[in-house]
């Protein structure tokens, strides 16, 4: 059969999908699928484009650019992958020829082929013809790894296992094969097995995303920070555009005490992503340890603008306006977190430190009281109970917090989740 008839037969009355933001690549292409006898073609710039297309037509094949102004083709074909009506949609992926690397390395995450800029129309149609020949015989590796997955999910490890087992008999070196094998051992909690399965996956495929992920997770839940910065680093390097790993970045730099590189990469995670409320949080949380409270305020009043329910932002808030000798408003957005959470020990200190200061000693201790008994092993809650129960008797606050008392501030060190 023809290419041209093999290509018609398999789109029949659906679509081909051309991303690409390149006017002069979009005029090839349109004019080698128009010498192919296709009809049903979109055209399109963006992703945004891409999705508003989709909801009104079924695409039969994905035409993709790999540099792409909102995040690129490789990115959307993983969120295309986690649709089952696209899980198995043939997708080409053009490509700068300074990015054949990437590419290669990257086919394991769903690209079906590439093709390198600039191509002729019999390169163009020699990767359509090997597209629609890989859709229609799908191949072993590919078929076993799908299906073990599937028993991974449905916690049949033992049957994974063994599919698994042939697959990699096939391709010893197939990351995807490696990486399933890790999440098995990951569920069952054995650690060391699942880093060594991972590791594995990356030394075959050192750009294999998913690897990463389950490695920076466990990293995550060990609270391990140079874990975090190194996996978080190589993951930026590899997606530049994601915000989430810049934001990780930045949270682990500032666990570490690293306040120029900790503020730097939080501005890098809101330039990416300008309604990303837990990089203005965490710039905040930066901003606060410099003692420059001015711009702490104005970036945790951003950060509450896109979160306004968020405790921990309010807290933070709440101390940037005592340090400014704002006191009431530092006083009225604590209470605005304890109308959330009552029981925030973080929020109840910080409050009983700013009534004190106000010289409202019955407030002030009853809020330490309440820190304390909301977290018995919070010292610094005990301390100024005690401290203040001295005091009580006068009906003037001190006109300073010794050092070691000064109100606490937190921002979640780890976010997990995209």
């Amino acid at each position: 059969m023809s290419l041209v008839r093999n290509l018609n037969s398999f789109i029949d009355r659906n679509f081909v999908l051309v991303l690409e933001p390149a006017t002069n690549y979009r005029t090839s292409i349109k004019i080698f699928l128009t010498n192919l006898k296709v009809k049903n073609v979109r055209f399109v710039s963006t992703v945004a484009e891409a999705k508003r297309e989709m909801l009104s037509i079924k695409v039969a094949l994905f035409i993709v650019e790999w540099q792409l102004p909102e995040k690129n083709g490789l990115q959307f074909c993983r969120e295309l992958r986690k649709d089952k009506t696209y899980k198995n949609t043939p997708y080409l992926l053009l490509s700068a020829e300074n990015l054949r690397k990437d590419v290669m390395l990257a086919t394991e995450g769903g690209i079906d082929s590439y093709l390198l800029k600039p191509f002729s129309y019999q390169d163009f149609c020699a990767q359509i013809s090997a597209l629609l020949d890989a859709a229609r015989n799908p191949s072993p590796l590919n078929s076993l790894i799908e299906r073990a997955e599937r028993h991974i999910d449905q916690k049949e490890y033992w049957v994974a296992e063994e599919l698994l087992k042939e697959a990699l008999a096939i391709k010893p070196g197939s990351a995807k094969a490696l990486c399933a094998l890790g999440r098995i051992e990951f569920r069952n909690k054995n650690i060391p097995m699942a880093l060594a399965h991972f590791q594995s996956a990356i030394t075959f495929n050192p750009d294999y995303v998913d690897a990463y992920k389950f490695i920076l997770q466990i990293a995550e839940e060990r609270t391990d920070m140079l874990g975090v910065l190194q996996v978080a680093s190589i993951l930026h390097s590899i997606s530049p555009e994601n915000p989430r790993y810049p934001l990780l970045i930045a949270f682990a730099h500032m666990e570490m005490g690293h306040l120029a590189d900790s503020e730097h990469y939080f501005k890098l995670s809101v330039r990416l992503s300008p309604t990303l409320a837990d990089g203005y949080k965490g710039l905040g949380g930066v901003y606060l340890k410099q003692k420059d409270f001015e711009n702490a305020r104005k970036a945790l009043e951003k950060a509450l603008d896109l979160d306004k329910g968020d405790v921990s932002t309010l807290n933070s808030l709440g101390l940037a306006y005592v340090r400014q000798d704002l006191v009431d408003e530092g006083i009225r957005k604590y209470r605005m977190a304890l109308s959330i959470d009552a029981v925030d020990f973080r929020v109840l200190f910080n409050l009983g430190l700013a009534l004190e200061m106000k010289g409202d000693l019955k407030g002030a201790k009853e809020s330490f009281q309440r820190a304390g008994t909301s977290n018995p092993n919070f010292e610094k809650a005990k301390r100024n109970l005690e401290r203040i129960k001295k005091i009580a008797p006068s009906t003037e606050a001190p006109a300073s917090l010794a050092a070691d008392e000064e109100g606490e501030f937190y921002v979640s060190l780890i976010k997990k989740g995209a």
